[in-house]
Formats: structure tokens, sequence, C-alpha cells
């Protein structure tokens, strides 16, 4: 049987390392654990979606994209939000909706 090795937090240091080895290497997992001591490739993906999961900043472009998106999107009442977190990259329907109803400007 395999020894696992013990789970160890991230740091703010690898997390920067980490974005900045994708924003170099793509989503190539392999490549970018191999710059870390103790992580793997799976590792690296997880901490990466946990990070854009939890991305709260939103962009002027975001903005206009979730505008657009609420306009075009009007009539599919059921999955209204999940087909507009479609077509924003890195957001999950819930933070597009939070963001909808807490920014008036976007109403506009």
């Amino acid at each position: 049987m395999t020894e696992r090795t013990p789970k160890v937090s991230w740091t703010p240091e690898e997390d920067a390392n980490l974005m900045k080895l994708i924003k170099e290497h793509g989503t190539s997992w392999a490549i970018i654990a191999s710059r870390f001591v103790h992580r793997d490739a799976k590792s690296c993906k997880n901490r990466h979606q946990y990070l854009k999961r939890r991305s709260i900043e939103w962009t002027d472009e975001e903005d206009s994209k979730l505008r657009q998106a609420v306009e075009d999107n009007r009539k599919a009442f059921n999955e209204y939000w999940k087909l507009i977190a479609e077509k924003i990259p890195n957001k999950t329907w819930q933070q597009c909706e939070k963001r909808w109803n807490s920014i008036p400007k976007l109403k506009k």
C-alpha cells in the first residue's frame, strides 16, 4: 500500500506561484506540479478551481457581460442564472445572481 502524503495547507506564496505558472503554461497540471515540492497535478488543479470559485472581484467587462446575459436570457426562468453563468468564465450562477441583485447600476 502506498503511503499518503499528509495534507499541507497552501500558502499565499504558493497560490501566487500557481497563478503565475498557469499564465505561463496554461492548465498543463503535470508541468505546473513539477515546480512544487509537495504538490501533485491533482492538487494543483483542485487549488486552481478553488481559487476561481472564491474570486469575488468583478471587472467592468464581467459586469457588462452579466448585464447582456441577463437581457439575453430573461425568458429562460428555470435555468436563468445557470445559463447566465455559462457566459461569464470563472463565475458561478450564485455569484452572478448575487452580483445582479446587489449592484443597482447593472439594472439600468
